[in-house]
């Protein structure tokens, strides 16, 4: 498919013979289009970033007629300039190859340089001479738009060895393997057209006219490589020569010699030991075994979601440009590694190398994780100070070498749904390296999966009503093959906002270059891990689910009329919609009476017809799951729910003083839900109060607060809302209660007091919900409550008067007979 037809640098042929090679390169363009079913991206960048006058000429890194074809067909069919029309009056073409096939069997090269691009160069520095272009925004402008081709870089379906070894590489490609790959690889070619080059402005920034010519060149190399690595990942090095690089470094080579010389042992034989460290460690990463993964999971995903909703997957395709990614996603599911991978592959980004547990690390499976990019590594290492210099080396390789890499912050999966408390060992370790060699600029990404139901489900379910919790395994994925009757729905993956490593250390630890404060540095691992946590919250999917399980948990018994449940859902939709905290967070915008049925159908609910009309009920079982579900958005209603609150418990009136209430309440709110509205919360809230009236749920007049008429829908709602926030505020009014009537030294006893008080509670009025008596929750609690120096390390009030305060601010959206059966069982605490 490459012939000197292609070479723009060539005579253009006269005659009889360029009449045969035009029918030629005619005949062999048809059959390409007609054959071919490529994936384009990045058009509308240059839609966007050029005008109608300008003169866009395409530049390939390599001379290929199959790219050119390929590329041509792009354009045409995103209707762009084409590549084969006329550049203007004096060329004839609009492309030029910045390499070129040399030898028989047309290995490539950069070597040389394009006449018709020096041609092009000399016509607009001319230009700029004797009209100075670059001052006329009116007239069309010479741009160079970098493209860029993968062929097989997207797996046929069939999983073909022979496929999978035309797979596109670092290697340099021959004539011979690309005709083959044009054969096999028809509907898995991907284009990415690049940011447009204005020449004008580089040439009027570079003097010089050789230096010019140079920096294109340079700015050209750079793009295509910066390209290709983020499509297909860093040139991988042979496996063994990464960890020879690792078990060299002086590090390793120092702890080997400290072990030998505690230990006694020979240098060799820890040597050895370091070695099989580094074999246990280390991933063995495949474009091939990634490829399978890609059918493999093409397949599942098919058969068990209605589909994949991806959002700002343009934040990972911009920061691959210039960034080394480490991924950073919530944990819901065993699916999240392989969903992650799936969707970056899928964008045309190259797979994470991925942190797994050494537990996954089985037989069959480990070693195709291990190829699938898996790297393993053990729960706890502080014992075995060789085996983590062994790891920090190995991450450190990953970071300096430009891989991306993915971990989870939290640890394991989240059994309740909430985001857990972020660990920062893998962050220090990350804050480690970066800080030894900051050469390659680093942006951690948080990613959230949105699932209308995780396959896990049961066994969550099992493990929130008290069952033991079992042992991660993959082989838990092997489930989902007796569920694919069963609805999952559809689940999204969002990007959230990137923590760009740089920025963050010249913000939080100025000196971080020079400062080896080991506080300092524990301290800004806490904050980072922090920041991570609350930004994968804010980039949270509200799934028809999530507001399916708002809207009956907070309902008594979980019982309620389906028109009712419309309505409610309705109104959560439209709260999400407007008083999102983050513009990262998605909401799902089909009709709330369609999203009730569908998330009836996903959660498995029981609707029951009555003369007055249908019922939709869930049993104790589906309860405990379904506030999995609602801790998933608890922070995006938690603000408009504490509000509905004190305007129906309070009978607060004045904005004001609601305004102040809610901000003697935000820390432990923030604690707890793993979010931040930070100083703006008083902005956040007064806008929430101007939705909540626009939505008819409260009633203002001036300064004035009401509550709607109580035979309304509206009020109805208002009820609904209001219960949402209760179990949280009903642990802070333990927590006080206990605080103010009891002293209780043992941070554990004050704990699991809480939590007795809790369940005791919970079974009382029938709550569905066993997270509400986890220790975890009030230990969050405690924990705000010493950071605002309300409370002491030994659980006594040191701020009495601010204390009081908080514990008015409680009490005053208590249901009355809950606060009676707490101080009921403090008494009997007290007592005992």
């Amino acid at each position: 498919m490459t012939s000197s037809t292609a070479n723009d640098d060539l005579k253009q042929p006269t005659g009889v013979l360029a009449k045969l090679r035009s029918f030629q390169f005619g005949v062999s363009q048809r059959i390409l289009h007609l054959w071919i079913r490529p994936t384009v991206l990045g058009t509308e960048q240059v839609e966007t970033q050029t005008s109608e006058n300008d003169q866009i000429c395409y530049v390939l890194a390599y001379q290929s007629t199959a790219d050119l074809m390929v590329t041509d067909h792009a354009a045409k069919a995103f209707e762009l300039p084409r590549p084969l029309d006329s550049l203007n009056d004096h060329e004839h073409r609009s492309f030029f190859f910045l390499g070129h096939p040399e030898g028989f069997i047309g290995r490539k090269t950069q070597r040389g340089q394009s006449e018709r691009m020096l041609r092009i160069i000399d016509e607009v520095r001319q230009s700029l001479l004797v009209s100075n272009e670059a001052d006329s925004p009116n007239k069309g402008r010479t741009k160079i738009v970098p493209v860029s081709l993968f062929w097989g870089h997207q797996p046929d379906r069939e999983k073909s060895v022979f496929k999978l070894l035309l797979s596109e590489n670092w290697t340099v490609t021959s004539r011979f393997k690309r005709l083959l790959s044009f054969i096999v690889h028809r509907q898995h070619i991907l284009v990415r057209f690049g940011e447009p080059i204005d020449l004008a402005n580089l040439i009027q920034d570079e003097p010089e006219a050789e230096k010019q010519t140079r920096k294109l060149l340079r700015i050209l190399r750079t793009h295509f490589t910066h390209q290709k690595q983020a499509i297909i990942g860093p040139d991988l090095s042979h496996r063994r020569t990464l960890i020879g690089d690792m078990l060299n470094a002086d590090e390793v080579k120092q702890a080997i010699h400290s072990e030998a010389q505690e230990t006694g042992k020979t240098n060799a034989k820890i040597e050895a030991k370091a070695l099989s460290y580094a074999n246990e460690i280390a991933s063995d990463q495949s474009y091939r075994v990634i490829r399978f993964f890609h059918v493999l999971l093409t397949w599942l995903w098919n058969n068990l979601y209605d589909g994949i909703d991806v959002n700002r997957v343009e934040t990972a395709q911009d920061l691959a440009r210039t960034h080394e990614i480490i991924y950073i996603p919530c944990h819901r599911s065993h699916i999240d590694y392989l969903l992650l991978s799936y969707v970056l592959y899928h964008s045309g980004l190259t797979p994470p190398h991925i942190a797994a547990g050494k537990n996954l690390n089985l037989p069959i499976a480990g070693p195709l994780l291990r190829r699938g990019g898996a790297f393993f590594m053990r729960r706890s290492f502080r014992d075995d100070p060789l085996y983590k210099t062994v790891f920090d080396e190995y991450l450190h390789q990953m970071f300096t070498r430009g891989y991306s890499v993915e971990y989870f912050i939290e640890g394991g999966r989240s059994r309740t749904g909430r985001t857990l408390m972020p660990r920062t060992g893998m962050l220090s370790m990350t804050l480690s390296s970066y800080r030894r060699d900051n050469t390659k600029p680093i942006a951690l990404l948080p990613v959230y999966f949105g699932y209308e139901r995780v396959i896990e489900a049961p066994t969550y379910m099992g493990e929130l009503t008290g069952k033991s919790k079992k042992e991660e395994s993959i082989f838990d994925l092997f489930g989902v093959f007796k569920s694919f009757t069963r609805p999952f729905g559809r689940v999204a993956v969002n990007f959230g906002e990137p923590v760009i490593l740089d920025k963050f250390l010249e913000q939080s630890w100025p000196d971080w270059r020079s400062n080896a404060d080991e506080e300092q540095f524990s301290k800004t691992c806490i904050e980072l891990a922090e920041q991570l946590a609350h930004n994968i919250n804010g980039a949270a999917a509200i799934t028809p689910t999530n507001l399916l399980a708002t809207s009956i948990l907070a309902t008594p018994k979980q019982v309620i009329p389906k028109a009712r449940l419309e309505k409610q859902v309705a109104l959560l939709q439209e709260l999400a919609q407007r008083t999102s905290p983050s513009s990262h967070i998605t909401v799902v915008a089909d009709p709330a009476n369609e999203l009730v049925d569908q998330a009836i159908e996903v959660a498995q609910l029981t609707v029951e017809q009555t003369p007055f009309g249908e019922i939709v009920q869930a049993d104790k079982t589906e309860a405990v799951l379904l506030t999995y579900y609602q801790n998933n958005s608890l922070h995006v209603f938690a603000l408009s729910s504490l509000l509905a609150r004190f305007v129906r418990f309070s009978k607060l009136t004045q904005t004001k003083q609601l305004i102040s209430h809610c901000m003697d309440l935000q820390p432990y709110m923030e604690a707890e839900l793993m979010w931040t509205w930070g100083a703006e919360f008083e902005n956040f809230i007064r806008h929430t109060l101007e939705v909540m009236v626009d939505l008819g749920v409260i009633v203002q007049e001036d300064e004035i607060i009401k509550i709607p008429t109580p035979t309304s829908d509206a009020s109805a709602n208002l009820i609904d809302l209001a219960e949402v926030i209760e179990p949280m505020l009903e642990r802070f009014h333990i927590v006080t209660t206990l605080l103010k009537h009891n002293s209780i030294d043992s941070r554990y006893d004050l704990e699991s007091t809480a939590a007795g008080i809790a369940q005791q509670l919970s079974t009382i009025y029938g709550l569905s919900a066993p997270e509400f008596f986890d220790k975890k929750l009030f230990n969050r609690f405690l924990d705000a409550l010493q950071t605002e120096a309300y409370v002491n390390a030994d659980n006594q009030v040191i701020n009495v008067a601010h204390f009081e305060r908080l514990c008015y601010v409680i009490q005053s959206v208590m249901n009355s007979d809950v606060s009676y059966n707490l101080l009921q069982a403090a008494h009997k605490h007290q007592i005992d």
